[in-house]
């Protein structure tokens, strides 16, 4: 394992490996785009061939539309089984950055960035949604209702039952320091509330029935008792940090 990290430290095998990354995201795409193509071929030899008439074309127009689903619903199902096959090989710790842990997490991040560029974007807080989360990896209870598209790492968080996430809010499990890759779970107890464009970072818990407000940044490491209500008064700078430690630290009911 250490030869292979050294090996990972050259800049030969440093660019070799982003351009056959590149290339697996490229193989992705094209896998994704498959169903669709298929069935839109099929409707054009079908309903578009020369001297269609004009319902021929309309009905040509409903099947490309149609597509556009087939694209979405494997796409996030594709994304979200490769993104759990690569999770596989990354685990919480400090990794160095020429490390096989930090390629499998640049891979998995990269194929999901496919998800949240291309399709979650259509499908927020659906079935579709919660299926993608699941298949990467998001351990998510029920009736969790997701409303952004910045779960990074999904595979390292954690979701309890009758959680809301809020618009725009960010998770983030992971952080570049000193030159290393920290990786850290992120826990949401049960019957929480994150706030629009709050930000919680690696190794963030927050306790069962607590409330992050808009714009909230909790700190890496930060652990929220249940019940806690952080909230962003009217008039406050929203990007002032609370801080919590050992259960104490700015609280507003």
């Amino acid at each position: 394992m250490r030869l292979v990290d050294r090996l990972a430290g050259s800049a030969l095998v440093r660019i070799s490996l982003t351009l056959a990354a590149y290339a697996v995201y490229a193989a992705v795409l094209g896998a994704i785009l498959v169903p669709a193509v298929t069935v839109g071929t099929l409707a054009f030899r079908r309903f578009a061939s020369d001297g269609a008439d004009l319902g021929g074309i309309a009905l040509f127009c409903l099947c490309a539309a149609g597509c556009l689903y087939v694209f979405i619903f494997c796409g996030l199902a594709l994304t979200g089984l490769l993104v759990r096959l690569f999770s596989l090989g990354v685990r919480p710790g400090r990794h160095p950055a020429a490390s096989l842990v930090t390629l499998w997490w640049l891979l998995a991040g990269g194929i999901s960035t496919w998800a949240w560029r291309l399709m979650l974007p259509f499908v927020p807080m659906t079935f579709l949604s919660q299926m993608y989360y699941r298949l990467a990896g998001c351990r998510m209870g029920r009736d969790v209702y997701v409303n952004t598209l910045e779960v990074n790492d999904p595979y390292l968080v954690t979701i309890g039952d009758n959680s809301v996430i809020g618009g725009g809010a960010v998770i983030v499990p992971h952080v570049y320091e000193a030159g290393r890759l920290i990786l850290a779970p992120v826990t949401i107890g049960k019957n929480c509330l994150i706030g629009a464009e709050a930000y919680l970072s690696p190794g963030v818990t927050i306790g069962d029935g607590s409330v992050i407000g808009l714009r909230v940044h909790l700190r890496k490491g930060t652990t929220v008792p249940p019940g806690t209500h952080i909230l962003n008064p009217a008039g406050m700078d929203p990007h002032r940090v609370y801080e919590l430690e050992h259960g104490r630290g700015t609280r507003e009911r």
